[in-house]
């Protein structure tokens, strides 16, 4: 009973506030596809949302802003992000030169000191809620401070990662992935095995289970599928969504029918079929296309294989300075070292193949938007060349180049998000008795999603910030 009374202590000033807030005179895409609301009222108490629409009453001492000729949306949601992970190489001690350079114990207690710097770039960018869907557990701290907090994004963690050891890769992944003798992945050889690492997630205080099923041998294949069964029940019962990544058209289908509430790539090694559309619309299961992975790191590795200076798509200044100097101060060494390892002839048929992958990424994500499939909006942030905050306005714009009407992606950027969060029933939406998580714009999102890029102010949990308070000096 004490401890409940110092928690409602400590949360009561975050979600209290006595005096109304009223934003008024903006076109309002509420997240639910719903047409736009031109002149549109909204009113907020407590950081909760209390009336919507044109009729709404409030008090003589309501704080009311006036947003005449803005664009008001609920706040983006990144389905798909790993705090883990900086956005660099440091990270990544499968990449040679990566493990001469730095120690992942040390780029983890960085990451872990530089949390609020993740934060605020989120902010910043117009990102009120997060999913990081596979990280080190002590992620999955990060969750509970979020929930009222007015300064820093909505969390939600999956925490370790599960995986099966099918090929060179995942077994590096396993032996390198490892601080202070915790692995970042767990097993799954058998379904004992998996039992037990579920167990270890639900401990951990993760929302969710992650399987990492890179395609497994053809031997074990049919095995390894039908664990998924057996992990599915286990995250069910423990009350934990259970996600998959899963690339290729048959792993995928086996994740859904295994239970899978969310895929956490797009399927992009084969073009899908109707039978996994049907599956996945069905099911209800959130598919996240996370459009640029593959693109971005491989503009990446052709600036450093042409000996370009690293770029920043960081349009509202969002990155933080310590990031941008982790990617800088050791450029030149990774520009000699892709320079020497790869060959033009692999330089140019990686470039090729990054390409007919988008192309099928692409492909498949509009055939599920136009058969009826819930699609939310993910980058995978904190891998290479995908830093955070910022790296969601090239996702939304690639769902838009793939056909995908703008507000079509809205919706899938708010209230689907909010789905794969499992959180749809207090966030990802402006309506009455949702969280007050909103961005304003200066341009019309429903007309081009590229006006996510002109967000002026963002709201989280009924507190006002404008994203010049919230960005880095540009001249840094």
């Amino acid at each position: 009973m004490i401890r409940l009374f110092f928690l409602v202590l400590f949360f009561l000033p975050l979600a209290s506030g006595a005096q109304q807030q009223v934003l008024r005179g903006a076109t309002l895409y509420d997240g639910t596809g719903a047409d736009a609301v031109s002149n549109s009222t909204i009113v907020i108490e407590a950081g909760e949302i209390t009336c919507v629409g044109h009729e709404c009453k409030y008090s003589d001492d309501a704080e009311v802003v006036d947003l005449s000729g803005h664009y008001v949306t609920p706040g983006l949601i990144d389905a798909h992000v790993h705090y883990a992970a900086s956005g660099w190489f440091d990270t990544r001690p499968w990449i040679p030169i990566a493990r001469k350079i730095y120690d992942l114990n040390q780029s983890q207690q960085q990451l872990q000191m530089n949390v609020e710097s993740l934060n605020q770039s989120y902010l910043c960018s117009g990102v009120t809620a997060v999913f990081d869907t596979g990280s080190f557990p002590w992620t999955t701290t990060l969750q509970v401070m979020s929930k009222f907090n007015t300064d820093k994004p909505r969390f939600v963690a999956a925490g370790q990662l599960i995986t099966h050891d099918a090929s060179a890769a995942t077994r590096n992944v396993l032996t390198n992935q490892v601080i202070e003798d915790v692995h970042e992945f767990l097993p799954m050889s058998t379904d004992e095995e998996a039992l037990g690492s579920v167990a270890t997630i639900a401990a951990s205080g993760a929302s969710a289970v992650k399987v990492w099923f890179v395609d497994p041998a053809p031997e074990r294949r049919a095995e390894l599928q039908q664990r998924l069964h057996v992990i599915a029940d286990a995250a069910h019962r423990a009350g934990l969504q259970f996600i998959v990544h899963a690339t290729e058209l048959e792993n995928a289908k086996a994740a859904v029918k295994a239970g899978a509430d969310v895929l956490v790539h797009s399927v992009f090694e084969d073009l899908i079929d109707e039978d996994f559309v049907n599956l996945v619309a069905t099911n209800e299961v959130v598919y996240q296309p996370t459009l640029i992975v593959a693109p971005v790191i491989n503009e990446l590795f052709a600036d450093l294989y042409l000996g370009r200076n690293p770029e920043f798509d960081d349009p509202n200044h969002c990155i933080a300075p310590e990031v941008k100097q982790l990617v800088q101060e050791n450029w030149q060494k990774f520009v000699v070292w892709n320079q020497q390892s790869v060959s033009f002839h692999n330089f140019v048929a990686e470039m090729r193949a990054v390409g007919a992958e988008l192309y099928r990424a692409q492909t498949n994500v509009l055939k599920l938007y136009e058969g009826g499939a819930t699609i939310a909006t993910a980058t995978d942030a904190g891998n290479p060349g995908l830093y955070h905050g910022p790296a969601i306005y090239r996702e939304l714009e690639e769902m838009q180049a793939a056909g995908i009407p703008a507000q079509a992606i809205i919706t899938m950027s708010t209230q689907n998000g909010a789905k794969a969060l499992g959180l749809e029933a207090t966030m990802g939406t402006v309506e009455v008795g949702k969280n007050a998580d909103l961005v304003i714009l200066t341009e019309d999102p429903g007309e081009d999603i590229s006006a996510y890029r002109s967000i002026s102010h963002v709201m989280r949990f009924g507190k006002l910030h404008r994203v010049d308070d919230l960005n880095y000096d540009s001249n840094e």
